[in-house]
């Protein structure tokens, strides 16, 4: 049954929708006023306030969650309430901007390598992170210090400190000048690099802090390899000369001193330094990153910074931190919701899927919000919920998706409407990233390891949809199709899914025993997946037999994987080629992966796609470019329309500076152009050349199920 609604309506309906999506750091503030919407806007997923509170604490805490979950906006929030307070201020740190600034910093680089004896591009790289997150911490000091000073609830303070607000920005921008540019560049360039005779010596390290600084191209990440006798020293001495350089440069015990003295002049407490988009570093960065600047902050600095580190399931390195003496705050479902029973977690889950879209609608469209949705709206919402699994940003996605397909036609959003949004947002947000993996810039192996999982996957949906005809006694008391959406897996295959899952293609509902007494973790394919293969989503409810139903044996996919590893997974070793058995795995692990044949190799596990290898190969070196490029390139031929860098930094989830030097390499391909919108504003469109070669229709992005 269709239904009206004013002009005003529809307009307020996609404002809600599009505050529910927004990517990173981008605030919801009233249009009219300029003010900050998140105190009325902000809808905790536990009740009470509970994440927010825990967060709140003074504690270095972990906030892990995958994209859209919600970290940036609980990082506002905290920045929020502090500002509130007396005795603690925050700073906000995007490391991925530190790490893309110090990348591009020609330049300086310019300058040192025309000095004999300069260290080495990756010691200046590593410098320049160290020079940039100092500078981002004070800029971001200052900034909260005037917000607070502004705040008319920070009365106490703002009088005790009446007339030296110009005196503490003085003293942290003379904390500044000892870390300039120009010191930099001449510790770097005119600090020559003598090698000490040392012999066998062991690294001089400053035991303070604990950390090694390897100033070697090919130990970003600190320690020392062993080759010869002759080159060990020799490296040996060299490091150690680098780092002693690179200490009296940056010394973060004295730097964590200063600051501290600083700040607690003004009788400061506690500082939070915000670290977002952490797990989008690469490896060796992230664990130079913590090494040398993280670690040092917390274990340092005498319970005076507390970190608050944003992170991806699986993708955290905290080297010397201490895990045991953190909080670990967790925004995906299972962690979310799943220490009761699964009825309780899906309870919560839509309980607060429920909050979220209705408390966006009251406040945009005004009235009453369910107004936009058929009368029994409880399904409506269970099928929100299975749609999204509590991601509030997916939550946007798919009301975007709903105002442009009923609500800007007049008509209610029912299940039909929220399914085929499911279906879309698979297709258009999830579904790429196979499209993608084929012309990644990297190795051989790594594109293959990407479609081994695809392998998988489609062994997956190919296994669910066989169960539809499924006979048994549970299955012959279901009406209708059968729900075959969910499966388990022992818990130590977890692992072998974790990238499906960070890619949305699956999502961990919760853990239970099997039949057999294990433990096993339940996973829920895509809910838009299963709309595009007709597979029905959830479990049957109503009897008692449908307690377990996620365990039934039907349910277990541990063969699937094991086929899997016997098929696509190899092992060989990187110094003599060797090539082993998947059965031999146990045996390697054993001994830490030494190669038993050459006894000087480490063994390493390949995943290989067989089934795509031809595909694969038959895609031309000269196409292939690195993420972020087939990102805008995805993102562009997907709306279907010229963008600004800003619009396409939101879809990717980074900054716009980097979506604007990446552009200009694409644009020198002839991949993409660029052009004045009416405004004057710089927009990027994709060539036809690009559409031709990276998204032929010709070539099926669907899963594949063989016969």
């Amino acid at each position: 049954m269709a239904t009206r609604y004013t002009q005003e309506d529809v307009t307020n309906f996609y404002k809600a929708a599009d505050s529910l999506r927004k990517y990173r750091r981008a605030e919801v503030v009233d249009e009219e006023t300029g003010a900050s919407l998140l105190e009325q806007l902000y809808c905790d997923p536990l009740p009470a306030q509970g994440l927010s509170t825990r967060l709140a604490s003074a504690n270095t805490t972990l906030i892990v969650g995958r994209k859209g979950t919600g970290k940036s906006t609980v990082f506002q929030k905290l920045q929020f309430d502090i500002r509130k307070t007396n005795d603690r201020l925050t700073a906000y740190i995007d490391i991925k901007t530190v790490w893309d600034s110090a990348q591009v910093d020609i330049a300086l680089q310019e300058k040192v390598s025309q000095i004999d004896h300069a260290l080495p591009p990756v010691a200046i790289e590593r410098l320049l992170i160290y020079r940039t997150f100092l500078k981002n911490v004070v800029d971001e000091i200052r900034k909260e210090l005037d917000k607070k000073l502004s705040n008319s609830l920070w009365e106490k303070i703002k009088n005790s400190f009446s007339g030296r607000t110009e005196s503490l920005h003085a003293e942290l921008l003379n904390f500044l000048e000892d870390y300039n540019d120009e010191n930099f560049i001449r510790i770097v360039g005119v600090k020559s690099a003598k090698l000490k005779e040392q012999g066998s010596s062991t690294l001089g390290m400053q035991s303070t802090v604990a950390m090694t600084l390897s100033a070697a191209p090919e130990k970003l990440g600190g320690g020392i390899s062993e080759d010869s006798k002759e080159s060990y020293e020799h490296r040996q001495a060299g490091e150690s000369e680098y780092t002693d350089i690179l200490l009296n440069v940056f010394n973060p015990a004295d730097l964590i001193v200063k600051l501290k003295a600083v700040l607690q002049k003004a009788g400061f407490r506690h500082l939070y330094v915000l670290v977002d988009d952490f797990s989008e570093l690469p490896s060796a960065a992230m664990n130079a990153v913590v090494d040398v600047l993280l670690a040092p902050l917390n274990n340092l600095s005498d319970e005076f910074i507390k970190l608050k580190i944003a992170a991806y399931p699986g993708r955290i390195y905290l080297g010397s931190i201490d895990r045991t003496k953190i909080d670990e705050v967790y925004l995906d479902l299972f962690k979310l919701y799943g220490s009761a029973d699964v009825t309780r977690l899906e309870e919560n889950g839509i309980d607060f899927s429920r909050r979220l879209v209705l408390q966006r609608l009251e406040h945009y469209c005004r009235g009453e919000p369910t107004r936009f949705f058929e009368r029994n709206n409880d399904d409506v919402f269970r099928s929100l919920f299975n749609a999204s699994l509590c991601n509030p940003r997916i939550l946007g996605h798919l009301l975007v998706y709903l105002y442009e397909s009923h609500v800007s036609a007049g008509r209610l959003v029912g299940l039909r409407a929220v399914a085929d949004a499911a279906r879309k947002f698979y297709e258009e947000k999830v579904e790429s990233y196979f499209q993608a993996g084929r012309f990644l810039q990297e190795a051989f192996d790594e594109r293959s390891s990407i479609f081994s999982l695809k392998e998988l996957l489609e062994s997956f949906v190919q296994r669910a949809r066989e169960l539809r005809r499924h006979s048994s006694s549970v299955f012959t008391a279901i009406e209708g199709t059968p729900p075959t959406s969910h499966f388990h897996v022992e818990l130590q295959h977890e692992a072998l899914l974790a990238t499906l899952e960070l890619n949305f293609f699956l999502t961990k509902y919760f853990e239970m025993t099997n039949r057999e007494g294990r433990k096993v973790a339940v996973f829920a394919l895509n809910y838009g997946l299963c709309e595009k293969y007709s597979i029905t989503f959830g479990r049957p409810t109503g009897e008692r037999a449908f307690r377990l139903y996620f365990v039934e044996r039907v349910f277990d996919y541990a063969p699937l994987i094991l086929s899997y590893l016997r098929t696509n997974q190899e092992i060989s070793c990187e110094h003599c080629g060797s090539k082993f058995e998947f059965g031999d795995i146990d045996k390697l692990q054993f001994f830490n992966m030494r190669c038993p044949k050459c006894l000087q190799g480490t063994c390493k596990v390949i995943n290989l796609s067989k089934k795509y290898e031809p595909e694969l190969k038959s895609i031309r070196k000269e196409l292939l470019l690195p993420s972020t490029e087939l990102g805008i390139l995805q993102t562009l031929e997907t709306t279907h329309e010229a963008m600004r860098a800003g619009e396409i930094a939101e879809e990717l989830d980074c900054s716009h500076q980097l979506i604007g030097r990446r552009a200009k390499n694409l644009e020198e391909r002839q991949l993409v152009t660029r052009s004045l919108d009416e405004g004057g504003k710089r927009v990027y469109a994709i060539t036809d050349l690009a559409k031709t070669n990276y998204f032929d229709p010709a070539v099926s992005t669907d899963l594949h199920f063989g016969d």
